[in-house]
């Protein structure tokens, strides 16, 4: 292994170079980059460390402090930029919160590599002199492409955000995980319980869109399972571990609750990857309370509210609505049987959802596993229909207005119900939506109230 390291090539930007010849310490490039060169996977951010603080290295750059306890900055031109990190050591508290409580500098590159996550991540590149250093036989997993911690236990009870680290790297690269270090995760998988919402937050976005990263394929579902059989589930978003084992009619679901939805994942593009999540983590509550599911749409809007929001993952408000209003639509029609028209007002009502709801729509067909979809759907359909007719989107679309309302005698209230009711009229019938006909209809209106 260490010969097929040698021979690969590890490309340093010229500005990097230049700050190793100019450093008062040998410079290191270490982690994904390293790991990336060695199979030839699309080039990762490049990080940088040496033995001395930053502003020791006596280098002609700009240097900026990101955290000063850790000793952490970056090191730019103006056009690149490098985060650099001095060799250290850590401690942790019993928490496993994700921040040190010691942290000690002048180490050696070994006892450095030893606070790093998996192996794969721990071999260093000298700048200068081209040579690898390898405390762990991270070459080794690189190229057996297993995902392995030198020491499992203290690697993941130190720090629980290394357990979504280890599915999301796991995923993004295809690496399959060592044996011991799966089992720890298992053991530690409470730990993540310490870490803080936004943190949580941004791991699961990652991998939930893990097949972008290299192109893996389904590298998405891989990463979404194996917080399943990690356990982790329960301490990212609790009501989706409570879906786990709750069983569905065999006449329409293959799989329990739980697994439909991750492979509702599976099949959505990314943007519709969160909502494919959670858009049935209201049935369990549903089955307990009712008997059946008829109202999970309703029940797990609100409860992916209370999961996304302010009290779980913290997710912008823009994407809480959306996941929320997905969910709450996404069961309307599923017979099939509704009338064109009306679905045409829904999906007008509901325009800028519609794509995504579509998406969502086919993606959870697809995961029942016990029925063929045909495709597209209807509402794909009714949408160009909309798109292509020229139909005002919104109220503000129809030619005319409130005051043209008012002049003819409408008041409060009423000015709105009228326009809508026009606007409803148009969608139909775009044809309708001139000045004229409109002016026709609100004056034919007043004179039968």
């Amino acid at each position: 292994m260490k010969n097929v390291a040698q021979d690969a090539k590890i490309e340093v930007p010229p500005f990097l170079r230049n700050i190793a010849q100019q450093a008062a310490c040998p410079i290191y490039i270490v982690g994904g980059y390293i790991r990336n060169s060695l199979l030839g996977l699309p080039k990762s951010d490049i990080d940088i460390c040496g033995e001395l603080l930053p502003d020791q290295l006596n280098i002609n750059a700009k240097i900026v402090s990101v955290n000063r306890r850790l000793g952490t900055a970056l090191i730019t031109d103006g056009v690149e930029c490098y985060e650099y990190t001095p060799l250290r050591k850590e401690s942790y508290g019993s928490g496993g919160d994700h921040c040190p409580q010691d942290v000690t500098f002048g180490v050696t590159v070994a006892e450095d590599a030893r606070r790093r996550d998996f192996t794969a991540g721990s071999v260093y590149y000298n700048i200068l002199s081209g040579e690898f250093i390898d405390p762990y036989d991270g070459i080794k997993d690189i190229f057996s492409k297993i995902l392995r911690s030198a020491d499992p236990y203290f690697t993941l009870n130190d720090d629980g955000l290394r357990l979504m680290r280890l599915v999301r790297i796991a995923a993004e690269t295809g690496f399959d995980i060592d044996q011991k270090t799966f089992d720890a995760a298992k053991e530690c998988r409470h730990r993540l319980k310490d870490i803080s919402p936004e943190r949580k937050r941004q791991e699961l976005d990652k991998i939930l869109t893990a097949d972008l990263k290299y192109g893996v394929e389904d590298a998405h579902y891989r990463g979404v399972c194996l917080l399943r059989e990690l356990g982790l589930w329960e301490f990212i978003i609790k009501e989706v571990a409570d879906m786990d084992g709750v069983q569905q009619n065999p006449l329409y679901h293959k799989y329990d609750c739980l697994g439909h939805s991750l492979m509702a994942v599976k099949f959505a593009p990314p943007a519709v990857r969160l909502a494919a999540l959670v858009h049935d983590i209201g049935k369990p509550i549903c089955m307990q309370r009712d008997g059946n599911t008829y109202a999970h749409a309703d029940v797990g809007a609100q409860m992916a509210r209370d999961a996304l929001g302010q009290k779980g993952l913290k997710y912008p408000n823009e994407v809480v609505n959306r996941v929320s209003q997905l969910i709450r639509i996404h069961m309307y029609d599923m017979s099939g049987k509704t009338r064109h028209n009306k679905v045409k007002i829904f999906l007008a009502e509901n325009f800028h959802l519609a794509l995504d709801l579509i998406e969502l729509i086919i993606a959870d067909g697809k995961a029942t596993g016990a029925k063929e979809i045909k495709l597209p759907h209807r509402f794909t359909d009714i949408y160009n229909e909309l798109v292509q007719s020229g139909a005002p989107i919104k109220i503000t679309d129809l030619k005319i207005n409130g005051k043209d309302v008012e002049a003819a005698g409408f008041f409060g209230k009423e000015i709105y119900n009228e326009l809508y009711q026009l606007w409803r009229d148009c969608v139909i019938d775009p044809s309708l939506n001139t000045e004229e006909k409109l002016k026709e209809k609100i004056a034919r209106r007043k004179k039968r109230k």
